[in-house]
């Protein structure tokens, strides 16, 4: 199974032996890649609809993997138990629903060592989240795959973390790095914000003041990072 730069990468990030629950496994790419390779002896696939939950099936028979992969349907964290996998990955999801689903199952999410995000969009929203809940981000990277960039965080349960704006809007260990991906990443995210910040100079409208007023604080936080 030969998976993408954003799979990868969240690959990369998982110890050998570690059980894994991959939630929304959409076509077990990612379970698959992770047995095949010898990183993981169990993985449990779950997925909340129908139709992916029924690709995933027909890909885990294709490569004989029943053994080793168990597929759950249901949503979010639901389908595990506490103790069940050492590490959780949810990704390709809006932030606004990783947070729900963390939200909605703690004690479930608690029982994990990591959990292994991959928001679409909304990171900041989701890492001010879990600052407020005693969840310390433990690595940041950014993965480049066709014209697109994808953060993925690795967080585990810390209790209580101190952290600033720059840790929120940006990220507490992206803000530190130095490679080409994430010099690319923060280059493309400055141009987007100074297209909307100009566009947006001339709205009176007390909604778009306040909208002005976070991108320019999210603008002004890259540029502080990138000196």
């Amino acid at each position: 199974m030969r998976l993408g730069n954003r799979l990868m990468t969240i690959a990369a990030k998982i110890e050998k032996g570690m059980a894994v629950a991959d939630i929304g496994t959409d076509h077990a790419q990612l379970p698959i890649y992770l047995v095949t390779e010898g990183i993981s002896k169990r993985v449990i696939a779950t997925d909340i609809i129908t139709g992916p939950y029924e690709r995933a099936r027909e890909n885990i028979e294709k490569f004989c993997l029943q053994d080793f992969i168990q597929l759950r349907l249901g949503p979010g964290l639901t389908p595990i138990k506490a103790g069940e996998a050492d590490v959780a990955v949810i990704a390709g999801m809006g932030g606004l629903t990783i947070i729900n689903i963390i939200d909605e199952s703690r004690d479930i999410a608690d029982s994990f060592k990591k959990l292994i995000l991959q928001p679409m969009r909304h990171q900041a929203k989701l890492r001010e989240f879990l600052f407020s809940i005693g969840y310390q981000i433990t690595d940041e990277d950014v993965a480049v795959e066709g014209n697109r960039f994808y953060e993925i965080m690795v967080v585990q349960k810390a209790g209580e973390v101190p952290f600033d704006e720059i840790d929120v809007l940006v990220g507490p260990v992206l803000r530190h790095k130095k490679t080409p991906e994430v010099y690319k990443y923060f280059c493309s995210r400055i141009e987007k914000l100074q297209a909307i910040i100009r566009a947006l100079d001339t709205v009176s409208s007390p909604a778009g003041k306040k909208s002005l007023l976070e991108l320019s604080k999210e603008f002004q936080a890259l540029k502080e990072v990138m000196k």
